[in-house]
């Protein structure tokens, strides 16, 4: 047997060559057959995400999986707002994955205008048809944490009451409705846990008219006790300003810098 002489650089060469070649498609042949079947439009699912649609590369034909749904939306993983794409399953309402939304300048450059349809988004993120001109709408690693905070198993999804004296920790989950009567109502709101306290609600502080302390006239009126107290800045800060003003009141603060 004839032997050969190879040193490191030709060795490497040659690894290089053929790694030239599997990518440009030599090695197409050895994948499993149901990465091109015709056959189906879906095939059976044995790893990784569902397939949410396929994309005739030639003719830009959609296919869209109804078992699976993508909204498209903003992320709140930080103060960019950056949109997002939100991949769920239909059946369970499990969200799948988190990626970037193609219609937001934040996310792909150049971004599909708004009124482009969702088969145009599905065709453009595809690269099909001559739609590949778009890039890919991406989020980054922080978008794609904020599907962790969604599963996360303490996360609060209920209005919470204090179910204990202060400081206990002792909660209770409560109806919205039931909230929102609590609130504007007001009363004996911690009778259940031994206190005798009324509680002033929305309705008792809703007055424009009657001076807070007639002594010091500066401090305005009975609704200037109610006091706005918001966080960050994606469009609550508005609804809590209007909200505020329209109630009667100077007092709205925000601390999303602290």
């Amino acid at each position: 047997m004839a032997s050969i002489n190879l040193d490191r650089r030709s060795f490497l060469k040659a690894a290089g060559g053929l790694g030239a070649l599997s990518i440009a498609g030599v090695g197409i042949a050895g994948l499993p057959r149901e990465a091109h079947a015709e056959e189906a439009a879906f095939p059976e699912q044995r790893h990784g995400q569902p397939i949410e649609a396929t994309v005739d590369p030639e003719t830009g034909k959609l296919d869209i999986n109804d078992d699976v749904v993508v909204r498209y939306s903003a992320c709140l993983g930080c103060y960019s707002s950056c949109g997002n794409r939100l991949k769920l399953d239909r059946a369970s309402g499990r969200l799948i994955s988190v990626g970037g939304n193609p219609y937001h300048p934040s996310c792909a450059y150049p971004y599909l205008d708004f009124d482009e349809p969702l088969s145009e988004a599905y065709q453009s993120m595809g690269f099909a048809s001559g739609k590949g001109n778009l890039t890919r709408g991406t989020v980054c690693g922080r978008g794609q944490a904020t599907q962790d905070v969604y599963a996360q198993p303490n996360r609060i999804t209920a209005p919470l009451k204090r179910a204990g004296k202060r400081g206990e920790g002792k909660w209770k989950a409560i109806g919205w409705d039931e909230l929102i009567k609590e609130v504007t109502e007001g009363g004996k709101l911690f009778a259940d846990a031994g206190e005798d306290r009324e509680v002033e609600g929305f309705k008792a502080l809703h007055d424009t008219e009657t001076p807070l302390n007639p002594a010091q006239p500066d401090l305005g009126p009975v609704s200037n006790q109610f006091v706005m107290l918001g966080g960050r800045g994606d469009g609550r800060t508005t609804i809590g300003t209007r909200f505020t003003n329209c109630f009667g009141s100077l007092n709205q603060y925000g601390h999303g810098s602290t």
